[in-house]
C-alpha cells in the first residue's frame, strides 16, 4: 500500500514539476474530455472482445515546443463494468502528436497510472482454514499504451477544437495472478480544446 501511494505521489510531482518549469510563449495548457467503450480484451490470439461497457475520460495536457508535438497529461478515468466491478484510475500520459498534411493529428503515447477497481459484490478472501470478508477495492499499476488520430483543428472565437477518436489498452499488473498483467483496451470519442 504504501509503495502504491508513492507511486501515485510520485506521477502528481512529476506532472506538476514539469508543467511549471516551461516558460510559455502562448497558451500551452490544452483539456481533454472523451467517452466510448472498453473490454478487458488485448489485440492478441483467444482473447475476445467481450462485455464492452461505458467509460468515460477527461484530463489536462501541457503542450511542448512551438509546433506543439510533444504533450505531458494528467488523465482521469471511469470505466464500468457489472462482472469486473466498476474503476476509476488515474495516470500520467505522455504523446508525441505529429501532424500530417497541415490538418491530419496523429498520436502515440505512453505512461503510468494507478487504478481503483471495486467488486461488484461482496469479497470473500480465503485465510486457509475458512472465508472471511475481502477489499472492496483492488489498486492496480497500470501501464497504458495510447493511439489516436485527431482533425487539427476547429476555432470558434478563442477557442480551439480537436475532434478525435483513439484506441488505449492498459496492461494492470496484479489485479489477476492466473492472468498478469490484465489488458483493458478502450476506443474513445472525444474532443481537445484549448483557449487561445
Amino acid at each position: 500500500r504504501q509503495e502504491k501511494s508513492l507511486l501515485l505521489s510520485v506521477i502528481l510531482i512529476l506532472f506538476f514539476q514539469i508543467t511549471t518549469n516551461v516558460k510559455a510563449e502562448k497558451n500551452q495548457w490544452q483539456y481533454t474530455i472523451s467517452s466510448g467503450i472498453h473490454s478487458f480484451y488485448a489485440p492478441v490470439e483467444n482473447l475476445k472482445w467481450d462485455n464492452p461497457a461505458f467509460a468515460i475520460s477527461a484530463g489536462v495536457n501541457r503542450l511542448f515546443g512551438s509546433k506543439q508535438i510533444f504533450s505531458l497529461g494528467l488523465q482521469a478515468d471511469f470505466a464500468a463494468n457489472k462482472i469486473q466491478g466498476n474503476a476509476t484510475s488515474l495516470q500520467l500520459l505522455g504523446q508525441i502528436t505529429p501532424v500530417l498534411f497541415k490538418k491530419l493529428e496523429l498520436g502515440f503515447g505512453t505512461g503510468a497510472g494507478y487504478r481503483f477497481s471495486g467488486y461488484p459484490s461482496d469479497p470473500l478472501k480465503w485465510n486457509g482454514t475458512s472465508w472471511k470478508n475481502g477489499k472492496k477495492f483492488k489498486g492496480i499499476v497500470q501501464i497504458p499504451v495510447h493511439l489516436s488520430a485527431g482533425f487539427r483543428s476547429i476555432k470558434v472565437s478563442n477557442l480551439e477544437v480537436i475532434p478525435f477518436v483513439a484506441y488505449q489498452m492498459k496492461a494492470m499488473f496484479g489485479y489477476n495472478p492466473d492472468f498478469d498483467p490484465l489488458p483493458d483496451s478502450q476506443i474513445m470519442f472525444g474532443f481537445k480544446f484549448m483557449f487561445n
